[in-house]
């Protein structure tokens, strides 16, 4: 049937009143599958309500406990204590809960008779009865009328399906012929809830009269009638299988195993039930101790419906009786499943116009799209933005159909950069315009990493062992405040631009691939911001300037500005996503975001200023300009706010640091400086170019380190430096032996310089000190006025500066240095050094003041400056961050 609006196709975050109503469609229109899980997924939400961590003590013992040290231990045990026993109090003391309970009786009864209409398809002869059990439940369903469901992982993101439960459920009974004793089916949230009572409705089919079925939550207690349930098993000497979507580290279903046994249930009598990207001997090792029914990747029954003739049969179906298909051909064998995702084959078909005879032949990717409604979205969304993405042909049996896109070698060389970003934008606003999404709220989802969420997660680094409770106390509420929005869209939520294909079929015009898979997945951030998605292209840019070109672009299309709060926070959001599912690495997603946040301070504080050609201000990068409380290296509102005062009054800031050339470029972009000393002082960046001043013999020298280095596995080079050799073991400087091995090679030429993390080789007779003289020699020598720096390299600096000075938090080791400190550290060091030399401090004077930031600025430039005087100025920055939160002005 015709679906009533757009958005409760699309969106799959549904509330209880949507899923509620689609299920009531579902059941009148006999539509088992979707029935089915539309009933699982309200059954899901009134047992989230059922098991709610209302004072978030089970999340902070979650957190807690993936530190090892004994105290954090501790105190993980008592907030999970604590969080048993308030949560059976509140129970027992709430009439609603005691209801939704009752009311939770008739939605699993509900739930288990469409399992076994999904398992054993039969003819019913009274289908009211379905009907009456869902009116049964309306309690249950107005009780979480307003929360969002959970998507599962595996009828979503992966290629699950009924026929894997009846496998795993004929393993079972193959291996264990002579069991006795009842069965209980413990389902893992999420995908378990949806897989269990699956199990449960095989083993009924198999003839087994007695099968509970229960869900758990890692990290979550069992309610009492729960725990009623599974030492009835364990009486009855009966058996308790666990089902979850395929594991990666296995740690939850460990969990749940150890809770399972913790109700009094033999571990003797405890197997899992689960499906495996690989084979049976990949289990992860947290699973070992346990009996498993594993059924392994190439048994998989995807494979069976990407086999030739069924999809010449589907395909028939799809293009409608005015085609034949008269040949399909597979190229290849399905992609591997090693990314945990949906698989995809490819095919040559060979289709026949039945009125006039004419031949043709198309490439198509048949692809695992989803089961039932969540993969059916696939086809809805591509109906509603034809003109961006590929043809689709349609959906059936968890596989959709779609033309093929070649892969191109480069991400974006499908078009320039400018108009990639004028098609990246005028994608997401199509979505916005024919997507829209019932509600733009994504409050309810806490604890499910949405994009606020995952923005406060990033930045509550400036924390350090405070960001537990700093996050949902603080971080959160004002990142979701800020981020509110007016446009809900269901999003796409994999937007890099490595997605945009050129369509052989329209002379190489770009498609976006992958329109449909991400949103909603299990590496999806939950958001109905459009500019969200917009981001997400700028996260892994072609061009160092394409973020600025697509949010141009986007304002163009849409008439609307994208202010620099919500581009910076969701940037971050995006970044850390594409980190966690493995698209970017970990020195990727570390540079961007910091160039993020210094695109969003030069913005503020360094656009617009006039050239200035006065005399050079050397600063040093690491524990002066920058630090890496965030996670990675990044100057703070203090810090940008001194170069501010610095060009404003003519002098011309100049870096002076360790880090390689790449680095310096990219500072020097993106604040407007003249130049740098990289790599301490083997080269220079000047007017966009890169200058080595290493002799030649040091050259070759340091070519022979590096060759060497490269020969140790556990020595990681980074191959970022190349006018020194930056190495790191196991994530710390290089041990002795292996620094005697390169002093073997030329001790009198090389200086050897030892961080918190690395080694740093450097060829001698160069330093930071004859690196800036250099510099000042290309830029006509305007002289120094102006040095800082807190560690031993730094010291020539200071030698040719007029004022020179270091920061509280300096470290010269045992050089005699007579540099005057600074009473604060790092970045309001520097503030405090620049009133030295300007007489006043920065933004204290008409000349050097930026304009008034509105309150929702003030709000993030305090965050960022949280930690600009180290640990001394959180106290101060957190309670002007308070005062902002409590505000009612609109932000």
């Amino acid at each position: 049937m015709a679906e009533r609006t757009p958005a409760l196709v699309t969106d799959l975050l549904h509330s209880g009143e949507a899923l509620a109503e689609r299920l009531r469609d579902a059941l009148r229109d006999e539509q088992w599958l979707d029935a089915y899980l539309l009933a699982v997924g309200l059954g899901q939400m009134a047992d989230d309500r059922l098991h709610a961590d209302l004072l978030l003590l089970h999340r902070a013992a979650s957190y807690l406990d993936g530190n090892p040290s004994r105290q954090t231990q501790l105190a993980a045990a008592a907030a999970s204590c604590a969080g048993k026993l308030y949560a059976a109090a509140w129970a027992g003391a709430n009439p609603a809960i005691r209801r939704l309970a009752r009311a939770r009786q008739p939605l699993a009864e509900l739930t288990s008779l469409l399992a076994d209409q999904v398992m054993a398809p039969a003819r019913i002869s009274d289908p009211s009865q379905f009907t009456a059990l869902l009116q049964a439940s309306v309690s249950a369903i107005s009780s979480v009328a307003g929360d969002r469901m959970r998507v599962p992982t595996a009828f979503h993101s992966f290629d699950q399906h009924p026929d894997d439960a009846r496998w795993q459920v004929r393993a079972f009974m193959q291996r264990y012929p002579e069991r006795r004793g009842p069965l209980c089916v413990v389902g893992v949230r999420t995908s378990g809830s949806y897989l269990a009572p699956l199990h449960a409705a095989a083993f009924r089919a198999c003839g087994e009269s007695s099968v509970d079925v229960l869900t758990y939550r890692p990290g979550r207690p069992f309610l009492r009638s729960e725990r009623a349930v599974l030492s009835a098993v364990a009486r009855s000497d009966g058996w308790v299988l666990i089902a979850d979507d395929p594991p990666a580290t296995g740690t939850a279903l460990a969990k749940t195993a150890r809770a399972v046994a913790e109700a009094g249930v033999p571990a003797s009598r405890i197997v899992f039930l689960i499906s495996i990207f690989g084979t049976a001997e990949q289990l992860p090792a947290a699973l070992r101790d346990w009996a498993a029914v594993v059924q392994p990747w190439a048994d998989w029954s995807i494979h069976d419906r990407l086999a030739c003739e069924p999809v010449r049969r589907t395909l028939a179906d799809l293009v409608g009786p005015e085609m034949e298909v008269r040949e399909v051909t597979t190229l290849g064998t399905p992609c591997p499943a090693d990314e945990r995702g949906h698989v995809r084959a490819r095919f040559t078909v060979r289709l026949a116009d039945r009125g006039t005879g004419e031949e043709m032949r198309r490439d198509l990717v048949v692809e695992g799209a989803g089961l039932g409604y969540l993969g059916r979205q696939g086809v809805a969304i591509a109906n509603a933005i034809a003109d961006h993405v590929p043809h689709v042909y349609g959906f059936a049996d968890g596989l959709l159909y779609r033309d093929w896109l070649p892969p191109v070698t480069r991400p974006g060389s499908g078009a320039p950069a400018a108009a990639l970003a004028e098609m990246v934008a005028s994608y997401v606003y199509a979505r916005r315009k024919s997507l829209p999404a019932p509600s733009a709220s994504v409050a309810s989802l806490a604890g499910r990493d949405p994009a606020w969420e995952v923005a406060a997660k990033v930045l509550s680094g400036q924390y350090g062992q405070l960001s537990v409770p700093a996050r949902p106390l603080l971080l959160e509420p004002l990142i979701r405040r800020l981020l509110e929005h007016e446009q809900p869209t269901v999003l796409d939520g994999k937007t890099d631009v490595r997605h945009w294909l050129p369509d052989p079929l329209l002379a190489g015009e770009l498609r976006k691939a992958d329109f449909y898979q991400r949103a909603f997945g299990h590496h999806d951030l939950a958001s109905y911001d459009p500019v969200f998605d917009l981001a997400g292209a700028a996260a892994d840019p072609p061009t160092h300037d394409f973020e600025q070109q697509v949010r141009r672009a986007y304002q163009r299309v849409s008439g609307d500005e994208v202010d620099g709060e919500r581009w910076l926070l969701y940037r971050l959001a995006q970044l850390w996503r594409l980190g966690h599912a493995g698209d970017l690495g970990r020195l990727d997603v570390k540079q961007r975001s910091a160039a993020a946040v210094h695109d969003y301070l030069a913005e503020l504080y360094l656009r617009g200023l006039p050239p200035a050609t006065g005399p050079l201000c050397a600063i040093d990068l690491d524990g002066v300009l920058e630090c890496h409380a965030l996670g990675f290296p990044a100057t703070s509102p203090t810090g940008a706010l001194a170069l501010r005062a610095l060009v404003a009054h003519g002098y011309r800031p100049v870096l002076a640091t360790g880090r390689s050339v790449l680095e310096v470029r990219d500072r020097c972009l993106a604040f407007g400086l003249a130049g740098g000393v990289a790599e301490y002082g083997a080269a220079l960046y000047f007017d966009g170019e890169s200058v080595d001043l290493r002799p030649a013999q040091s050259r070759v020298l340091l070519d022979r380190v590096r060759d060497q280095l490269s020969r140790h596995a556990a020595v990681m080079v980074d191959p970022q430096y190349q006018y020194s050799v930056r190495a790191s073991w196991g994530g710390g400087p290089l041990p002795a032996d292996i620094v005697n091995e390169i002093r073997s090679l030329g001790a009198a030429e090389t200086r050897i310089v030892h961080g918190d993390r690395q080694t740093d080789i450097i060829a001698t007779g160069i330093d930071k000190g004859s690196g800036l003289r250099a510099l000042a020699a290309l830029m006509s020598d305007p002289g120094c006025a102006f040095a800082m720096g807190d560690t031993a390299s730094d010291i020539p600096l200071f030698a040719g500066a007029q004022l020179a000075r270091a920061p509280r938090n300096a470290d010269f080791g045992d050089c005699a240095v007579s540099v005057q400190r600074t009473r604060h550290a790092y970045q309001a060091g520097l503030s405090e050094a620049c009133s030295d030399l300007l007489g006043h401090r920065p933004g204290r004077c008409p000349i050097c003041r930026p304009s008034a930031f509105a309150p929702r600025t003030k709000a993030v430039l305090t965050i960022l400056d949280l930690r600009a005087n180290g640990l001394a100025s959180v106290g101060r920055e957190t309670a002007a961050l308070g005062a902002l939160a409590v505000t009612r002005r609109h932000w």
